[in-house]
């Protein structure tokens, strides 16, 4: 929906600003130096993968992994960006175990906020939640039993619980005294988003319990 719209936008002001000439097929020549030009406005706003229901004064945060990225937005309005984090030592993956040192990849919101985290601050995501649990018992990865187990704990204690086989306690935090050379070239984490000390302290004004966490690679 939001892509479709802004697609149709920027061809439309296009059109407005360089007549409809403008809009003729270009050139094979013209075609190869679009591929080593920066991403058309569309591009990039197609990047952000928007959730569902998001209304236009909603704060939350879209990681992308790939791009190694943290944009803190307002609605579809970007407030802030980080241009660079380490994730999981392990890859990233939408199911991640136990001892894997993966990320996770998708909608999560933030249910915990720890400042006495030897990380500096640590904002945890509610990891694993419902959708997770659902998909690693529809993919055998946990029994019945630990399913009910991790939707009692959330309904208990309004968090996920970290003492699950497909692991917890993941979220985005700071260095703390980490070494910020090691920072900027591995990717280092258990599981967790990992930016720097400065990076995590300016969003603490901004996040909140029940901020929602859009994470894509």
């Amino acid at each position: 929906m939001h892509r479709a719209f802004y697609r149709v936008a920027v061809l439309a002001v296009g059109l407005f600003m360089f007549g409809p000439a403008q809009a003729n097929i270009p050139d094979s020549s013209y075609h190869d130096d679009l591929l080593n030009d920066p991403p058309m406005l569309w591009q990039a706003l197609d990047a952000i993968a928007m959730p569902e229901g998001l209304t236009a004064d909603e704060i939350w945060l879209s990681i992308d992994l790939r791009q190694r990225s943290v944009r803190l937005l307002r609605g579809e309005y970007e407030l802030k960006r980080i241009e660079h984090l380490a994730f999981g030592a392990g890859g990233f993956s939408p199911l991640r175990t136990k001892g894997s040192a993966m990320t996770p990849l998708g909608e999560f919101r933030v249910d915990r906020i720890n400042r006495g985290s030897r990380f500096g601050l640590f904002f945890g995501f509610d990891y694993p939640n419902a959708q997770v649990a659902e998909e690693a018992l529809q993919s055998g990865k946990i029994s019945l039993q630990e399913y009910w187990y991790i939707e009692e704990y959330r309904q208990r204690h309004g968090r996920a619980p970290h003492t699950t086989s497909l692991g917890g306690l993941i979220g985005i935090h700071g260095l703390g005294q980490g070494d910020p050379d090691v920072h900027r070239r591995f990717d280092w984490t258990e599981g967790c988003v990992a930016v720097s000390n400065e990076e995590i302290r300016a969003l603490d004004p901004w996040l909140r319990i029940g901020t929602r966490v859009v994470i894509t690679g």
